[in-house]
């Protein structure tokens, strides 16, 4: 009995039960299965989505934007860096609160310049705060050599 709607969740969405399916649905679904393949690939942290979730970054759905630098935070992708920095500067205020989130997850202090300085620049307070936050806590990492072992304190 429980099996039944897993499997129709499989039938009906396309076969998509597995990884190479949400990476399919990531590049080629509808809006929706996008956002929730972006959603499936940074929870299970699947490295793999990697590239293509960069991809996402630039997609004209906020939503999609924000999920996938969801994603490569949660992933802590150091090479994501240059791809959510320009997100910080979005029009949508999810997609800079997400982008915020994700510089924090990376965990790469470079990031702090250009949080401080769009926390300056962002009208939304909730948003700023998030920014704020994100650099406070990148400044631990100043001047730390090896930041994989700095993460283990």
């Amino acid at each position: 009995r429980r099996l039944v709607p897993w499997v129709l969740v499989g039938i009906l969405g396309g076969g998509c039960g597995d990884e190479i399916g949400y990476l399919k649905q990531l590049r080629f679904g509808t809006n929706e299965e996008r956002v929730r393949a972006a959603d499936f690939l940074g929870a299970q942290r699947v490295l793999r989505a990697v590239p293509n979730l960069q991809f996402a970054l630039n997609d004209t759905l906020p939503e999609l934007r924000a999920k996938a630098a969801w994603a490569l935070g949660n992933m802590a992708s150091r090479g994501s860096l240059q791809g959510i920095l320009p997100l910080l500067r979005d029009p949508h205020r999810r997609v800079r609160q997400q982008a915020a989130i994700a510089l924090m997850h990376i965990e790469e202090p470079e990031a702090i310049p250009a949080l401080e300085f769009a926390a300056k620049m962002e009208k939304d307070v909730w948003v700023r705060g998030d920014m704020r936050r994100a650099a406070t806590y990148l400044r631990q990492f100043l001047g730390e050599t090896n930041l994989g072992e700095a993460t283990f304190r």
